[in-house]
């Protein structure tokens, strides 16, 4: 199975494609990993970015897409260009998860990642679909 992890973070859409075998997982090469949005004020920005988006989800042929989860209130809380990026992603026509950070910490505190072809801004995309496959709706 292929799966799709997203972190969204500031103005960026960071992801990785990950490819499961048996009990092992290895991480896919991407021609793009990041996907970012220079001024979200524009129109024609989202729009690109919508664009390019679905297009690098279609290519990736996934069977399942997972994004994490950002706090809405709070110190801690997600920017507004983040929000934006995430509805856009969830009105295209995929199945896409939210995957609350919370979940994440919890599942994953005991294992041990292995971080083979995955660069270090893609580790939180990496841990949400560890988290995916740990969870029985997956």
């Amino acid at each position: 199975m292929k799966y799709c992890g997203i972190e969204l973070k500031g103005d960026e859409a960071r992801v990785i494609s990950v490819e499961i075998k048996g009990d092992s997982y290895s991480v896919n090469p991407l021609p793009v990993d990041k996907f970012k949005i220079k001024d979200p004020s524009s129109q024609q920005e989202m729009q690109s970015f919508a664009a390019s988006f679905q297009k690098f989800l279609t290519a990736g042929h996934f069977d399942a897409i997972g994004i994490k989860g950002r706090m809405t209130k709070g110190r801690f809380s997600g920017g507004s260009t983040s929000f934006k990026m995430e509805g856009i992603i969830q009105c295209m026509p995929f199945d896409i998860s939210i995957v609350n950070s919370a979940t994440i910490r919890s599942k994953l505190k005991d294992t041990e990642l292995n971080l083979t072809g995955c660069k270090e801004y893609q580790i939180e995309a990496l841990k949400v679909v560890l988290t995916m496959l740990l969870l029985p709706s997956f």
